[in-house]
């Protein structure tokens, strides 16, 4: 093998795996940029939500079911479910005591326990 031959089989290679090492990067960015998303539009989701209940929460003598329904987001045909003592409506957990007062929201199916 003469010099030439090595100096461009080495081009090659290192053509190869800068390209390899490109195309693992815009892989990985696609992935990232998608869960990002995904989390964006959750937040916006409960933020949307939240601002829905806040004038509703604030009256007297409102029910549970009020507040509930102000928490729905138009166009979304998924059902309200309990789950550990919360109301689960989209991203928002509502939280209400015996009586069917509020007590408490928080954000996301998968939120810290409060």
């Amino acid at each position: 093998m003469t010099k030439a031959t090595i100096a461009i089989a080495a081009l090659v290679l290192t053509l190869v795996v800068s390209n390899l090492w490109w195309a693992y990067r815009m892989f990985d960015s696609g992935i990232t940029q998608t869960y990002a998303r995904a989390s964006q539009e959750a937040t916006s989701e409960a933020l949307s939500q939240t601002l829905a209940i806040l004038p509703i929460v604030v009256k007297a003598g409102v029910t549970r079911n009020e507040i509930v329904s102000a928490a729905r987001i138009p166009n979304d045909h998924t059902e309200p479910y309990e789950k550990e003592g919360y109301v689960w409506v989209g991203q928002l957990g509502l939280k209400f005591n015996p009586g069917g007062q509020f007590e408490k929201a928080i954000a996301g199916p998968e939120g810290p326990a409060q």
